[in-house]
């Protein structure tokens, strides 16, 4: 049998399973440019130019106007998160179902503005606090940066780690949560802890 599902004008036949054609545009943002994916009403995923892991094609879909209503509701809240408007995002997310690293950027939803976890809590936080290794692979392969806020987990001495985006994005990211949440009056944790060793 085969199905046909419709999404913002776009759509994809596929052999017995409803399939959802991914849809991707760019936004310029102070920290660079940025690639926004959609599928159906969902934003599903959020890469920085130099991403690493970059992503595939298949990740990113066709290109579309930045006017599709998913994307540009995503790229206003991106907007406006870095402009410190914003504290959180009400965008609609697809996470894809990936066993453990779904329960790891889950986790990371619940990671306050402001604050920072480091892996080894992340690893407790989800039942498994041995594989705070297998943590930080999970939070590297964040498909949502930005929005799903994995640059909120540091290392256990207080260091910087990897971010898919780089080192000093994650770093941008903190001191700029930081700054908002002294403004507001909100528990903020000291930017010395930023520093790469």
């Amino acid at each position: 049998m085969t199905c046909l599902i419709q999404a913002n004008n776009f759509h994809s036949e596929a052999g017995g399973e409803l399939q959802v054609v991914l849809r991707h545009t760019l936004t310029v943002t102070p920290v660079g440019e940025l690639s926004l994916v959609a599928q159906g009403d969902f934003l599903v995923g959020v890469y920085f130019p130099d991403h690493h892991p970059a992503p595939g094609v298949q990740d990113l879909g066709v290109w579309v106007s930045p006017a599709d209503s998913v994307l540009s509701a995503a790229a206003d809240q991106i907007h406006e998160f870095l402009a410190g408007e914003r504290l959180e995002f009400s965008v609609p997310l697809r996470l894809p179902d990936s066993g453990f690293y779904t329960e790891v950027w889950r986790c990371l939803q619940r990671i306050p503005y402001s604050a920072v976890s480091t892996y080894k809590e992340v690893a407790q936080a989800v039942g498994r606090p041995r594989s705070y290794r297998a943590v930080g692979t999970a939070v590297g392969h964040n498909p949502l940066s930005i929005v799903v806020p994995c640059h909120r987990v540091i290392a256990s001495d207080g260091t910087l780690s990897g971010y898919a985006g780089g080192v000093e994005r994650k770093r941008s990211l903190l001191r700029l949560e930081y700054r908002v949440a002294r403004a507001r009056g909100l528990d903020a944790q000291e930017p010395d802890l930023f520093t790469q060793m």
